[in-house]
C-alpha cells in the first residue's frame, strides 16, 4: 500500500522570494493549519531556506510575509531598478570592493521570526538547507537530526544557518558558522528539489513511487538574451541587469523542473510565474519598492487562483505528515 511522502522545495531569488511566501501564506490561510503539517520534508535555498526554517519552526506564513513586506526596503533597497547605463555603471563601481548590503537587518528580521537561541534540533519538522562551505571548498547541506547519523547540526542556531544559505556573493558578506565560512546555497542548488528527493530515498527510506514534490519558484525561471546584446560581454556586460545571476538561477531551476517533471510526472507540482517583459524592467533580486511588492504579491495571488481547486494541490493538503521525533532534541519545543 502506498504511503504518501510530501516534499516542499523552495527556490532562492533574493527579494523575489516574497512571491514564494505570499503563495504559501495564501495557501496556509486556505488550509487552516500550519502548512508544514502537510509536508514530511521541507527544503529551501537562500531566501527559500529562510522561509523553510521558519515554516519548520511553525512560524505562520503570514507572519513571514509581513516581515518581508515590512523590512524588505531595510534589508535591500527602496530604490527602483536602475535602467540607465550610467547609473548601473556607477552602482557597479560603488560596490566593486564590498558587498552591497549590511546583513544586520536581515539577521534582525530572521531573529524576530525564529528567535536568537532556537537550534536546528528544536525545529518541529524535517528540513534541509544547502550552502557552500568556502573553508572546505565543497557544498554543505544543513539538516535537522532526522537520521541517526545526523549529529553535526542539531546544536547550531537557526539564525546562523539562515544567514549562511543567504550569503549571496556581492550582495551580502560571507557568513561564518562554527569557524567555517559559507556562501549562498544557490551557487549549486538554487532549486533544492533533487537534494530533497535524494534525502527522502537514501536517508529516510521512502519508495520513489510514494514521493510527491511541490516546488515553488521566485519568478526567476526565465532568461534570454537579444542578439543586440552582443557576444563579447565583459564584467560590466554580465553585471548589467543582473544578467549573470539571472542565468545561474534560471538555468538551475529549469533543469530541475524538467528532470523532476520527467521522473515524477503528475506527482511533481511546480508553482511559479514568469515575469512579463514590462515587469522585468521593474523587478530585481534586491528591489523592495512598494510597486515591486504589489507586483510580486499580485503574481502570487494569480498562481494561487490558478491552482487552488486542482486535484494536484488538494492532494498535498489532504495529507497530514507525522511529526518527527528527533533524537537528542534540545528542548521541549517539539512537545508544545
Amino acid at each position: 500500500m502506498s504511503k504518501r511522502f510530501n516534499i516542499l522545495s523552495l527556490s532562492g531569488g533574493g527579494y523575489l522570494g516574497l512571491y514564494t511566501i505570499a503563495v504559501l501564506s495564501q495557501l496556509e490561510q486556505e488550509l487552516g493549519r500550519p502548512i508544514a503539517s502537510s509536508f514530511d520534508l521541507i527544503a529551501g535555498t537562500s531566501i527559500g531556506g529562510i522561509i523553510a526554517l521558519g515554516l519548520a519552526h511553525e512560524v505562520k506564513a503570514k507572519d513571514i510575509e509581513e516581515a518581508f513586506l515590512r523590512d524588505g526596503s531595510r534589508i535591500f533597497s527602496d530604490r527602483p531598478v536602475q535602467t540607465g547605463r550610467l547609473a548601473q555603471f556607477i552602482d557597479i563601481l560603488r560596490y566593486i570592493g564590498k558587498p552591497k548590503y549590511d546583513p544586520s537587518q536581515l539577521r534582525a528580521t530572521i531573529t524576530g521570526l525564529v528567535g536568537e537561541e532556537t537550534k536546528i534540533g528544536d525545529l518541529r519538522h524535517r528540513v534541509l538547507v544547502p550552502t557552500v562551505n568556502l573553508t572546505k571548498g565543497a557544498p554543505q547541506v544543513f539538516k535537522t537530526p532526522h537520521h541517526e547519523t545526523f549529529t553535526r547540526d542539531q546544536w547550531l542556531k537557526v539564525t546562523d544557518i539562515a544567514m549562511a544559505t543567504s550569503a549571496a556573493p556581492t550582495y551580502f558578506p560571507i557568513a561564518e558558522v562554527e569557524n567555517s565560512l559559507y556562501a549562498d546555497g544557490g551557487l549549486f542548488a538554487n532549486s533544492p528539489d533533487w537534494l530533497a528527493v535524494h534525502e527522502a530515498e537514501h536517508f529516510l527510506g521512502v519508495e520513489p513511487r510514494d514521493i510527491h514534490v511541490m516546488s515553488i519558484g521566485t519568478t526567476t525561471s526565465s532568461f534570454s538574451f537579444a542578439d543586440a546584446t552582443g557576444r563579447a560581454l565583459g564584467i560590466y556586460g554580465w553585471a548589467k541587469d543582473q544578467r549573470l545571476v539571472s542565468v545561474i538561477l534560471a538555468s538551475q531551476q529549469k533543469v530541475s523542473h524538467y528532470m523532476l517533471g520527467h521522473r515524477f510526472g503528475s506527482r511533481y507540482l511546480r508553482l511559479d510565474k514568469e515575469q512579463s517583459p514590462d515587469q522585468t524592467l521593474h523587478l530585481a533580486l534586491d528591489v523592495a519598492t512598494k510597486s515591486a511588492q504589489r507586483t510580486i504579491t499580485g503574481l502570487a495571488t494569480g498562481t494561487v487562483r490558478d491552482h487552488i481547486n486542482t486535484p494536484a494541490l488538494r492532494g498535498f493538503f489532504e495529507h497530514r505528515a507525522p511529526r518527527p521525533d528527533f533524537p537528542g532534541k534540545n528542548s521541549s519545543l517539539l512537545n508544545t
